[in-house]
């Protein structure tokens, strides 16, 4: 009942996101999992790497809506890319292009990368559970998880952003946790095939 009140307390365009975006969030949180040992964070990480580093790309030149200020979105690739290597595994090679639908609805989009913060704090104590800290392994996650005010900065600003298109956001919102998913499974298809040697930390 509590949780139910507080979707209910959300303002107008979080909920309008949060709700109409549900199916595919949760898609995307079932394929993840628990990662409960190091071969499963490897896959995680890779398939992070998979989703975030062509979608920061995309968002390097992309001018921002005047009413979010000075502010820009977090950006964890150098973190995601220096994970990578403290496991030993390269960083992939070969990436999907990230393609929006039409539209003017790069706030949904945003609302994806921005609210991955409310995960990463539960993800960063499952990966340091199993061996992985701040500095080796879980870089991305500790940094995200302490970045918590760039979410809440967003979350305030993004409703007062003067033109906005509730219909085009849902969509580019969809779009990325579709994107962030077929991510994940390309990491899981890959490692049925080829197994990679893992750097397990000592």
């Amino acid at each position: 009942m509590n949780s139910e009140r507080q979707i209910m307390d959300l303002p107008p365009r979080r909920l309008g996101l949060k709700s109409q975006t549900a199916a595919a969030h949760q898609a995307l949180d079932d394929l993840i999992g628990n990662f409960d040992t190091q071969q499963d964070y490897a896959d995680y990480l890779s398939g992070m790497a998979r989703f975030r580093l062509p979608v920061e790309t995309w968002l390097l030149d992309k001018a921002m809506p005047d009413e979010l200020g000075d502010w820009r979105p977090a950006v964890y690739g150098a973190q995601i890319v220096a994970d990578l290597a403290d496991l030993a595994i390269g960083p992939p090679v070969e990436f999907h292009p990230f393609n929006p639908p039409s539209g003017n609805g790069l706030i949904g989009l945003l609302y994806v990368l921005e609210g991955s913060a409310l995960g990463a704090r539960v993800l960063a104590k499952r990966a340091e559970a199993i061996g992985y800290s701040a500095e080796f392994g879980a870089q991305h996650l500790f940094h995200q998880a302490r970045n918590f005010s760039s979410w809440r900065a967003f979350s305030d600003r993004m409703e007062k952003v003067w033109v906005y298109d509730e219909q085009a956001a849902v969509a580019w919102a969809n779009t990325a946790f579709d994107y962030a998913r077929n991510a994940f499974e390309s990491t899981l298809d890959a490692r049925s095939t080829v197994r990679r040697p893992l750097q397990l930390r000592p």
